[in-house]
């Protein structure tokens, strides 16, 4: 039987639950005339916190619905034709619920943008364009979005609901084993492939934004949203995630860098988030964001030989090409990058000897063979981060004097402080 918490005594429980249930519109008319039906007949009690219990024993409603109304809290509890039903968690970009479409009977996952972000008319007009391409994928690995759209100033994308959990929860518990993270990856390398050919890149590729199901698929998370902060002049460069667009423990030199951006710097990301989940270390480590962000734009990570030295070869060097500090030395796309991990754990096959030949036929003119065609290069799409116009300058510096990194990194900080950052910047 579902358990609850007991209102604070300045709350006032509402003497009949059912005009708190009726006003929220959570419930369709038939099911709510069906709950008023059982009440007058005395099949549901007419208490409200026992009548509360039974609707979600019963699963009419939810316990986060539940806990609400007793309180007489219905504002928000229906986005469009979306009911929520529970708080799934939040970040920088906003608030993630798990919601029901009362027409099609369907559960999904429902991210609100942060009203911040959302009430500015370019980030709006930024947000249409790019849900346009979000629209377009559909592949195992990628979280479908079903449905995007603004209410009065609620700015919402609705994404298929998936049972599991974030990498980053998972590597909570413990580091990920090489052999279930090259797997994870590998996957993960797979949907990011289709993201890059429809022209989306993810721009903010961390453990947190990769989900195992339950039944042990990556999906990839929040595809299309990266550029909503881009977008934003008040958070292009503080944010509650870290600095600038994408997580500073994760971001590729040329994101921290303010350049142009393309598949290769998600490639990057993922390299980094198998560097940190495999060894419990980040591979740019440091005392605050700056002091990383430093050390991932003028230096090279810390070897992984030298932190898990029994590592196979293959592992190593797979890593080791998605951290290349330039983009022109990684794997140029996803894909590249899901066949080499694949090949880290396809069983090996024995080669079969071939038959002995036969006969050779007499000798005749060969044809002149016509050249095998040339496959064209990979499209490589590049978006521009829209940087604060102090922060170019500080990142040129350090790129061209690593020795003055330091000094950069500690006049940064001080000044980040002053501006009023300081929170923002040490989060995470």
């Amino acid at each position: 039987m579902a358990t609850f918490e007991k209102p604070k005594p300045s709350d006032k429980i509402p003497l009949d639950l059912l005009p708190v249930i009726r006003s929220a519109g959570v419930l369709t008319d038939r099911q709510f005339q069906d709950v008023k039906a059982k009440v007058l007949s005395g099949e549901y009690p007419n208490d409200s916190q026992e009548l509360a219990a039974r609707l979600v024993r019963d699963n009419v409603l939810t316990e986060y619905q539940t806990k609400r109304f007793l309180n007489n809290k219905t504002h928000g509890m229906v986005v469009g034709r979306y009911a929520i039903l529970d708080r799934l968690g939040s970040g920088s970009m906003g608030r993630v619920y798990k919601a029901h479409h009362l027409m099609m009977d369907r559960v999904v996952a429902l991210k609100i943008i942060a009203p911040e972000i959302a009430t500015n008319e370019r980030v709006v007009a930024r947000f249409y364009r790019e849900m346009k391409l979000v629209g377009r994928l559909d592949h195992p690995n990628v979280v479908r979005a079903y449905d995007a759209d603004q209410l009065n100033k609620i700015l919402y994308i609705v994404m298929e609901y998936v049972r599991g959990r974030s990498l980053a929860q998972v590597f909570r518990q413990s580091p990920i084993a090489p052999p279930d993270m090259v797997n994870y990856a590998a996957q993960a390398a797979l949907g990011l492939a289709h993201a890059h050919e429809q022209g989306i890149v993810h721009r903010d590729v961390k453990p947190s934004n990769l989900l195992l199901t339950d039944d042990f698929k990556i999906k990839v998370l929040d595809l299309g949203l990266g550029v909503l902060m881009e977008a934003d002049d008040a958070s292009s460069f503080a944010t509650a995630d870290g600095i600038a667009v994408g997580t500073v423990d994760y971001m590729s030199p040329e994101q921290a860098c303010g350049r142009d951006v393309d598949g290769r710097s998600d490639l990057f990301s993922l390299g980094c988030s198998m560097y940190h989940m495999m060894t419990g270390r980040l591979p740019y480590p440091g005392e605050n964001p700056i002091e990383r962000l430093g050390k991932r734009i003028s230096g090279r990570p810390v070897p992984l030989s030298e932190v898990q030295p029994n590592l196979p070869a293959g592992l190593l060097k797979i890593v080791d090409k998605l951290l290349a500090h330039r983009p022109s030395d990684r794997f140029q796309t996803a894909t590249e990058a899901s066949e080499a991990l694949l090949a880290l754990i396809r069983p090996k096959t024995k080669r079969v000897a071939p038959p002995p030949e036969r006969e050779p036929a007499p000798a005749q003119s060969p044809a002149v063979a016509a050249p095998p065609p040339v496959a064209a290069p990979p499209a490589v799409i590049t978006v521009r981060p829209k940087y604060p116009n102090w922060f170019q300058p500080l990142a040129s510096f350090v790129e061209r004097k690593p020795r003055g990194a330091l000094f950069a990194a500690i006049g940064a900080l001080a000044i980040a402080f002053t501006c009023g950052f300081g929170l923002a910047l040490l989060v995470r």
